[in-house]
């Protein structure tokens, strides 16, 4: 009953918040960029998302590498689709669904489990942090004051999120002995995870090159609409619309990205409508391309399921 009442009150806030923008913005050219799109427009937009979703698929490979288990690459794409759907539906709902299937396909304990999941979120905002300090340093004569505000806060979000991961298992040590036995085997996983040569670098890095593609998607949005940025001003949108993951309260950011999204182009002067349209326009696609390859993705999944997976020597 609690959970359905967090999920429906989570889709009314994140519907509502939709709702504000297409009331706030007036996006009336939110068809007309749907239309603008032309048919190589479209299909870069799908071929950056799916480069972007294998490159997800490596933030749960290497890691399980480091704790020596192997997952075919294929299967980590597969398995990143049905984390984005469950996301959807609630917020932060997909971590759940990735761990129920990771831990199905392969012989990992809940406390490895644990540490595998554990840096995911905390690595992508040192990602983030990275591109916002790029962006404001590109963009900084057109901030001014502000510039020193951004720079503070995403200089703040990437220390916390490093610091966070590699002091995680530190942290977990401190948990109450009756969980010392599976608080133990987490904080030990999570130690060879922070040790293993170049693993954190690697996952920010594979982080950091999902957002950048993400901007590039919403860079061919704009050029659709007839609104060309160059790489500073793209980058400065991204930063800002990508903050929008430090605010998981609706399913999938609904409603708070396309915010962001407008609040970023506000800076570089962009009409609120067709900031708003080009946001809508994102979601539409991203919401349709999940929900076409959830179904295939399960299939597959279930058709490829190991028999007697194993732990790598």
């Amino acid at each position: 009953m609690r959970q359905n009442l967090i999920k429906l009150t989570s889709w009314l806030a994140g519907i509502g918040g939709v709702a504000a923008i297409v009331w706030y913005a007036q996006p009336e050219n939110f068809v007309e960029a749907i239309g603008a799109l032309r048919w190589q427009e479209l299909i870069g937009w799908i071929l950056l998302t799916l480069i972007a979703r294998f490159l997800m698929g490596e933030t749960t490979v290497a890691p399980l590498k480091a704790l020596g288990f192997s997952m075919p690459r294929i299967d980590a794409f597969w398995i990143g689709w049905i984390r984005t759907f469950a996301n959807q539906i609630l917020p932060l709902s997909g971590l759940a669904a990735y761990a129920q299937i990771v831990r199905k396909r392969i012989q990992i304990s809940w406390s490895e489990l644990a540490a595998l999941a554990a840096p995911q979120l905390v690595l992508a905002a040192a990602a983030l942090g990275i591109v916002g300090l790029l962006a404001t340093a590109a963009n900084f004569n057109r901030l001014q004051s502000l510039a020193y505000v951004l720079a503070t806060v995403y200089l703040v979000v990437m220390a916390v999120a490093i610091a966070t991961a590699s002091g995680a298992a530190w942290f977990i040590e401190l948990f109450p002995g009756a969980l010392s036995s599976r608080v133990k085997r987490t904080a030990d996983a999570l130690r060879r995870l922070v040790n293993y040569p170049g693993l954190v670098a690697k996952m920010v890095a594979y982080h950091g090159m999902v957002i950048l593609l993400r901007g590039a998607r919403l860079w061919i949005l704009f050029s659709a609409v007839g609104v060309t940025l160059d790489w500073q001003e793209l980058l400065l949108v991204l930063a800002i619309s990508e903050s929008s993951m430090l605010v998981n309260v609706t399913p999938g950011g609904l409603g708070v990205r396309e915010g962001f999204v407008i609040s970023g182009s506000a800076l570089l002067d962009i009409p609120a409508p067709i900031a708003a349209s080009v946001a809508l326009v994102d979601r539409l696609f991203v919401i349709s391309i999940t929900t076409f390859l959830t179904a295939p993705a399960i299939v597959f999944l279930r058709s490829r399921r190991p028999k007697n997976p194993t732990r790598r020597k």
